[in-house]
Order: C-alpha cells, then sequence, then structure tokens
C-alpha cells in the first residue's frame, strides 16, 4: 500500500476521528472507504440533471442559425 497526505479542514477532520472511533476502524480506513465511495461513483448525467429546466427558456431551438445578426 502506498501513503498520501491530503489536507481536510477541521471540521471534517472531527467527523472522520468521530466515525473511525465509533466503527472501531483506524482513521486511515475509514478515509479509505470513503474515497473508495466516491471514487467508484458514476460520472454525473447532464441530461438527468438538466432535465427540470427543459422548456424553462424560450428561445430558436437552433443557436447556429444568426437571423438578424451580422450582414
Amino acid at each position: 500500500m502506498t501513503s498520501i497526505t491530503i489536507k481536510v479542514p477541521l471540521a471534517l477532520n472531527r467527523k472522520l476521528r468521530q466515525a473511525a472511533k465509533a466503527r472501531g476502524e483506524t482513521l486511515s480506513e475509514v478515509a479509505r472507504k470513503a474515497l473508495e465511495r466516491d471514487v467508484d461513483l458514476p460520472a454525473p448525467d447532464f441530461a438527468k440533471l438538466a432535465a427540470p429546466f427543459k422548456g424553462m427558456y424560450s428561445g430558436p431551438k437552433d443557436l447556429s442559425t444568426r437571423e438578424g445578426y451580422g450582414g
């Protein structure tokens, strides 16, 4: 296993230490598991994130057309 050094805010440090104590694990084990969960998450789907805003704005459907602009 290799080592890395990270900087975390004081509040996160407290949370990590409390979680480690409550679970009976080392700080490294808790941090490793949290990092593993985050890295394994799928990338966000922009279409799903933007779905609630569909139709909220009006305008040309094809923004590549520039009618009335330029000469």
